[in-house]
């Protein structure tokens, strides 16, 4: 007559390497997960930087005359460049880095430079951009809600 004594070991090693496999599994995730949420998060915090900086960039234009736009900033961030669009009767062109810096309450001179092919010249869409980041980082962001024309006559 053969023992049952040993029915009962096979399932408490099974589950045993069960829970082992499963803390492994689960400690390498975590391993890698952390780096993966911690670099969202970065990023998030970048985005969320370039648009509270957005909120605070404001400008007017305050005169046209010979190819050169007056420009005051009345934001409370520095404008380090601008985007120009230049919009012409054959086509459009865009000077996507002028850079030109205007502190906060400063004025300064955008120099219009379209260049060829766009015909005559009908207007300009200027944007603001920032140039701040954190720790030293430039992050050149476009500021869409910037966004004047200026129609040349």
């Amino acid at each position: 007559m053969k023992s049952n004594k040993r029915k009962g070991v096979s399932p408490i090693i099974a589950t045993t390497v069960l829970i082992g496999f499963t803390i492994a599994v689960t400690s390498i995730v975590l391993l890698f997960g952390g780096d993966i949420l911690e670099d969202v998060q970065k990023k998030q915090g970048i985005n969320l930087e370039k648009t509270l900086q957005c909120d605070s960039m404001s400008f007017k234009v305050m005169g046209l005359s010979g190819g050169r736009i007056q420009v005051s900033n009345d934001g409370t961030e520095d404008i380090h460049a601008f985007l120009i669009r230049y919009i012409g009767s054959d086509a459009e062109s865009i000077d996507s880095h002028h850079r030109v810096s205007v502190p906060q309450g400063g004025i300064a001179e955008i120099i219009l430079s379209s260049g060829p092919g766009i015909g005559t010249l009908e207007k300009t869409k200027i944007y603001a951009k920032s140039a701040a980041g954190p720790k030293g980082n430039i992050i050149w962001g476009t500021c869409g809600e910037t966004e004047t024309t200026v129609t040349i006559a």
